[in-house]
C-alpha cells in the first residue's frame, strides 16, 4: 500500500523507519503531485495555519477526495483535534508516538472505507463509456477484497460456474527483519501480478498471505498458476529464510 506524506523533507527518514516496512512512502510538499495513494498523512507543523486549505483542496480533488487522511500533530489538545476533524480529516495522530503505535494507527487509517459517491454524483454517461485498458490481474486492497468476493460469489451461483481460490503463504524461518520482509513480500506480489490472467483478482494481506481468485479455472488450472507463481518468486528470491506454500479451494457460490 502507498502512503502519501506531506511533511518536511528532513522528516523522510523518520517516516521510512516508522512505516516503511509496511507502506511505500510517497513524499511531497504539494498534494496535487500525488497521482495515487491509499492514505494520506499531513503534518500540521509543516502546513501551519494553511492545513485547512490543504485538506479542503484534497477533498475537492477528483483523485484524492475519498482517500482516508490523518493530520499529524504535536498539539494533542481536544480543541485542536475537534478543529482538524471538522476541517475534513478522518483521524488525528498526536506525536510523539513510538514507531509501533504509529504503524498501528496508520494501519487502522488504511482500513477506513473510501467514502462512496452518492447516486446524484455518478456520471452515468462517463460510467457507460468507461474503458478498462489495464492488463493482467485486478489487484485490490484487502479491505475491498471481501466485498468484491461476495459479488463474484453471487455471479457464480447465478451462472452455475466455479472458480478457484488460491491462498499463498510466505513462511519466514529466521528472525524478523521488517525491511527484508517487505522486500521479499514485494517480490511475491510482483510474481503474482505477472503470472495471473486479465480478470483474475489478487490482494496482499498484512500477515504474509496473498489471496488470488482465479475466475473460470479448474483445479488443474489453479495448480498450474500456483506453480508459475512459485517458480517466478524463487527466480528472484534465493534467500533460504523464506519459502512459499499454497492451498487451493474451489469456489462455486453454493
Amino acid at each position: 500500500m502507498k502512503a502519501g506524506i506531506i511533511d518536511r523533507s528532513d522528516n523522510r527518514k523518520y517516516w521510512e523507519n516508522a512505516v516503511g516496512s509496511s507502506f511505500d512512502c510517497i513524499f511531497t510538499a504539494d498534494p496535487r503531485r500525488l497521482t495515487s495513494c491509499d492514505l494520506l498523512l499531513i503534518s500540521q507543523e509543516y502546513c501551519g495555519g494553511s492545513i485547512g486549505a490543504v485538506i479542503e483542496n484534497i477533498r475537492s480533488s477528483e483523485k484524492l477526495a475519498n482517500i482516508p487522511a490523518a493530520a499529524v500533530t504535536s498539539d494533542s489538545s481536544a480543541e485542536n483535534q475537534e478543529i482538524l476533524l471538522s476541517q475534513g480529516f478522518d483521524d488525528v495522530i498526536g506525536l510523539p508516538l513510538c514507531p509501533k503505535l504509529i504503524l498501528r494507527r496508520i494501519r487502522a487509517l488504511s482500513l477506513i472505507p473510501c467514502e462512496e459517491e452518492s447516486a446524484a454524483n455518478i456520471d452515468l454517461r462517463a460510467l457507460m463509456s468507461l474503458q478498462d485498458s489495464g492488463s493482467g490481474a485486478y489487484c485490490v486492497r484487502s479491505v475491498d477484497f471481501g466485498n468484491i468476493f461476495r459479488f463474484v460469489m453471487r455471479i457464480l451461483e447465478r451462472t452455475d460456474k466455479s472458480a478457484q481460490m488460491l491462498v499463498i503463504s510466505l513462511i519466514k524461518k529466521g528472525t524478523e527483519d521488517a525491511k527484508r520482509d517487505k522486500k521479499v513480500m514485494d517480490i511475491l506480489s510482483e510474481a503474482v501480478k505477472n503470472c495471473l490472467r486479465r480478470g483474475d483478482m489478487a490482494s496482499t494481506c498484512e500477515n504474509g498471505t496473498v489471496l488470488v481468485l482465479l475466475v473460470g479455472a479448474d483445479d488443474d488450472g489453479g495448480h498450474l498458476v500456483a506453480s508459475r507463481i512459485v517458480n517466478s518468486f524463487y527466480s528472484e528470491c534465493d534467500n533460504e529464510l523464506y519459502e512459499l506454500s499454497y492451498d487451493i479451494k474451489e469456489i462455486n457460490g453454493k
